[in-house]
């Protein structure tokens, strides 16, 4: 019996002790809303997808983030290890795309950076140069949507006969959606990579209610958002232009894109 007791004894400490950690240790991590987040800015920084972010939160609408709102995170789910002076030290199980997915670059431009082969085993230690993250542009972050977005439409106009490059999301040239992540990236806003996904998020601009700074989208090469660009006002907007051979400025009313405009998305 004194065996017994001083068992159950025991069993009660390691209960009180242990409960709490191994009940907290099964909460999945939390993450709070900052101003200017996304879903997919969200996601990205932490290694999911806002698919599987709005699964996870029972999100109805994926474009309706508060600031101050609680998301539950997947257990694993952990933010990327920071670009340090424009490189990346690779981590325990990174690929080439993984490492190319988190930091909106993709496998080829990352491995003509570092002049690696696309197809070959990384070493955990091995330091990857990271196209585009070197000697950023940088913004004075300003209050209001408007004024935010005419200084994204003054810093776009910088890049003004850039050339245009698929894939490419600074250094040798842009494409379109490319063009977009990184002047984005430089006023502190995260936008997903390609400008399917971008039309996905972001709020609806209605027609005849474009300002300055709202991202304008057009079916082109292929079904949906195949292209997009920043309006400039004044009917104008700026873009990599395939065609045009880099980034250029052309109306909105210019029949080719009058007659393939899908809509415009406000990301402030």
């Amino acid at each position: 019996m004194r065996w017994r007791r001083v068992l159950a004894v025991g069993a009660a400490v390691a209960a009180a002790v242990l409960g709490p950690a191994l009940g907290a240790s099964a909460e999945p991590p939390e993450y709070t809303v900052q101003p200017g987040d996304t879903l997919y800015s969200i996601a990205r920084r932490f290694g999911t997808t806002p698919d599987q972010l709005a699964r996870h939160n029972g999100l109805g609408d994926p474009n309706q983030l508060r600031v101050g709102q609680r998301l539950r995170l997947h257990g694993d789910a952990q933010p990327p290890p920071p670009v340090v002076g424009g490189t990346y030290v690779v981590q325990p199980k990174d690929t080439l795309w993984s490492i190319a997915r988190r930091y909106g670059t993709t496998p080829a431009e990352l491995a003509r950076a570092n002049g690696i082969d696309p197809e070959g085993v990384l070493r955990v230690g091995q330091v990857l140069r990271v196209p585009g993250s070197e000697a950023p542009v940088t913004v004075r972050r300003v209050g209001g949507a408007a004024s935010r977005g005419l200084a994204l439409a003054s810093l776009a106009r910088r890049f003004l006969g850039t050339p245009y490059r698929w894939g490419g999301t600074g250094g040798g040239g842009f494409d379109c959606s490319g063009f977009l992540y990184a002047v984005f990236s430089r006023i502190g806003i995260s936008l997903p990579r390609t400008s399917f996904e971008m039309f996905r998020f972001g709020r609806p601009v209605p027609p005849g209610q474009l300002e300055p700074g709202d991202v304008v989208f057009f079916t082109t090469y292929a079904p949906g958002a195949s292209h997009a660009g920043i309006y400039l006002g004044g009917g104008l907007f700026i873009h990599a232009s395939s065609a045009g051979g880099g980034v250029r400025v052309d109306p909105m009313d210019k029949p080719y894109y009058r007659a393939r405009y899908l809509g415009a998305r406000r990301y402030f």
